[in-house]
């Protein structure tokens, strides 16, 4: 009976506990959460492990430039956050379009923030 294959140098991660899986057996469990291994890879090529900081910045991002200007900025910086977990790898590469999103909408927001700040000091200057 020969050895199951060996996960080599790689950006996966387990998605229970974000192990590196680098060295690991696929058919194999993380060695920190006991989570099989062919899950964080199933959900990583499938697209079924969804990043929640991904949705929170793209959400934000709307808030930003619909209702909030001061969301702006947080959906920049989860955005980020975001980009990070999902070139870490267990997330599905499709998590990074809304990553984006969050992040030019924060970036929208961001301005609208400074604008509005811009156009309140004036009105103060004025009175």
């Amino acid at each position: 009976m020969e050895a199951p294959p060996v996960i080599r140098e790689s950006p996966y991660r387990c998605i229970g506990c974000g192990y590196d899986l680098s060295g690991t057996a696929i058919g194999g469990q993380c060695p920190e959460c006991g989570r099989p291994i062919v899950d964080s890879l199933r959900s990583r090529e499938t697209g079924a492990a969804h990043s929640t900081l991904a949705t929170v910045s793209m959400i934000l991002g709307i808030l930003g430039i619909a209702l909030c200007p001061i969301c702006g900025p947080f959906a920049i910086l989860l955005s980020r956050m975001a980009r990070k977990e999902i070139s870490q790898g267990g997330y599905a590469t499709s998590n990074t379009g809304m990553a984006t999103a969050g992040f030019v909408m924060g970036i929208i927001g961001s301005v609208m923030l400074i604008f509005f700040g811009f156009m309140l000091l004036l009105d103060m200057t004025v009175w």
